[in-house]
C-alpha cells in the first residue's frame, strides 16, 4: 500500500492506527525531505487525530543537546495549542533502509524531551527514499518491526 490507498475516513482516525500509520507518513513526508533530510512532527489531538504536520528541513547531524533544542519548540506548540495532545516524530533521511545509530539517537532524544515536558510521544518513525518504518523499543535496540512500507 501507499498513501494512494488511504481510506477516505483517515482524518477521523488516530494517526497511530496501524492500518493507516505507514501510509499516512508516506503522504506527509515528501520525497525531497527523504533525500535531503528533515524532521517531521505530527501534532495530534487528545484522541490522536492529526492536527498539524510540521516539517523542519535540512536537519544536519546534531549532537544530543542540539537534538533536544530542535525538538523543544515542537513540544511547546503542543503544550500551548493542543491541550492533552500528543506528538509523532518522523526522521526523514537518505541512505540505508535499516535503523542506524542516528535514528536511535533521535528516538531517544524525542522520548527524553517529551517525557520531561509531559507530552505523550505516540510514535516515532523513519522515512527513507525506499522504506518507511515505525520504531518501537525493539527497533531502538536494533531489532526490526513489521510495520513498514517498501517504496518502489
Amino acid at each position: 500500500m501507499t498513501f494512494h490507498d488511504l481510506p477516505r475516513d483517515w482524518p477521523t482516525r488516530s494517526v497511530t492506527d496501524p492500518d493507516i500509520f505507514i501510509d499516512l507518513v508516506d503522504l506527509i513526508v515528501r520525497d525531497q525531505d527523504r533525500h535531503q533530510g528533515a524532521l517531521v512532527a505530527l501534532i495530534c489531538s487528545a484522541d490522536g487525530r492529526l492536527v498539524q504536520p510540521v516539517v523542519v528541513s535540512d536537519i544536519p547531524v546534531l549532537a544530543a543537546a542540539e537534538r533536544a533544542r530542535t525538538l523543544n519548540p515542537l513540544i511547546g506548540a503542543i503544550l500551548a495549542h493542543v491541550p492533552g495532545g500528543s506528538l509523532v516524530i518522523v526522521v526523514a533521511r537518505p541512505g540505508r533502509r535499516d535503523t542506524i545509530d542516528s535514528d536511535r539517537e533521535w528516538h531517544e532524544s524525542a522520548i527524553r524531551v517529551c517525557r520531561s515536558a509531559g507530552v505523550r510521544l505516540s510514535a516515532f518513525a523513519v522515512a527513507t527514499p525506499t522504506r518507511i518504518w515505525r520504531m518501537d523499543d525493539k527497533t531502538a535496540a536494533g531489532l526490526e518491526t513489521s510495520g513498514e512500507l517498501g517504496v518502489a
